[in-house]
């Protein structure tokens, strides 16, 4: 089944948290309006929530969907619009 929403390719560090967790850093490596994937160097439960804290938008809600080595992916709960994110921002 094709993906429904356009990736944006990234290279951007964010925070990610999970329910009741301390944030970690990870690297965000790719971007929708429906979902995530970064690279993470913790193990990270399939199904479990977690939000990544994007600049401009702010602690978006999100469902592991896959972990594979450092890295995993994510879906949102609700589609976000990324171009409100600060990393979609023009640059001078």
């Amino acid at each position: 089944m094709p993906r429904r929403s356009v990736r944006v390719k990234l290279q951007q560090a964010a925070s990610l948290r999970g329910t009741g967790a301390q944030s970690v850093e990870v690297v965000v490596c790719d971007l929708s309006t429906a979902g995530f994937m970064v690279e993470c160097l913790r193990p990270v439960l399939i199904g479990s929530y977690v939000s990544l804290d994007l600049p401009g938008i702010g602690p978006v809600q999100a469902q592991v969907r896959w972990q594979l080595g450092g890295r995993l992916g994510a879906k949102f709960l609700d589609p976000v619009s990324i171009y409100r994110c600060a990393w979609m921002a023009p640059r001078d």
